[in-house]
């Protein structure tokens, strides 16, 4: 097993106990105290409390970048029916969360937007802003290929995207349970794909070909079984 360096140690208890009690409720020295180090010597890894804020934001990034799509695999991506691209995605996106750490991340996250200014731009800027910019260009595209009826791209990209927002506010921040180990994602992500295909049905092209054809992949498949 990899031993874990001091700074990771500091990283790791900095994540806890900002998730629990608030970033700025918590000091460098509560920090260096669960660490087991002086107070003096968090100071050689981390100069002040918000570069290890910076170091959580770049660590959750690059976490959430792992599974994106080039240009490329996106336009493949379209070639196929958007209820199995959803759960593509879906099942990307739980794997980004299973690690409790990135959970910790998302719940600091939450309960820090309206007290703390860089919390809250990080906020707009990565988890509002880019991945409604996403979605708008995803439904326009299914739209440009008549796959989905002609409507407000961003509307339906705003729709689907807050409800999601809002389970897991529900889930991380709200319904926490006290043994943080014990939370379980999946239900609600099986909630927010309810609501995706739902917003789907009601917009969908019946008669398109890539759905027809995916259907019928669907059904030699599993003659084929």
């Amino acid at each position: 097993m990899e031993k874990i360096t001091t700074k990771e140690k500091i990283f790791n208890v900095a994540i806890d106990l900002f998730s629990k009690k608030g970033y700025n409720q918590v000091s460098m020295r509560e920090i260096a105290t669960e660490v087991g180090i002086k107070e003096a010597s968090i100071y050689y890894h981390y100069s002040k409390k918000e570069d290890i804020l910076d170091s959580i934001f770049e660590y959750f990034i690059n976490r959430m970048s792992v599974t994106e799509s080039s240009e490329e695999q996106m336009d493949q991506l379209l070639n196929i029916s958007p209820n199995k691209l959803y759960h593509f995605g879906s099942e990307s996106v739980k794997n980004q969360f299973s690690s409790l750490k990135m959970i910790k991340i998302l719940r600091l996250i939450f309960i820090e937007v309206y007290h703390n200014d860089k919390i809250r731009k990080f906020f707009i800027d990565e988890l509002l802003n880019d991945p409604i910019e996403f979605w708008t260009l995803l439904f326009k595209n299914f739209m440009d290929k008549k796959i989905i009826k002609p409507s407000n791209p961003k509307e339906l990209a705003e729709n689907y995207y807050t409800f999601g927002m809002f389970k897991m506010f529900e889930a991380v921040v709200l319904n926490f349970p006290d043994d943080s180990k014990k939370i379980d994602l999946d239900p609600i992500f099986d909630k927010i794909e309810d609501h995706f295909n739902f917003i789907m049905n009601s917009v969908i092209i019946e008669n398109n070909n890539i759905i027809n054809d995916d259907k019928s992949c669907d059904e030699n498949s599993n003659r084929g079984g």
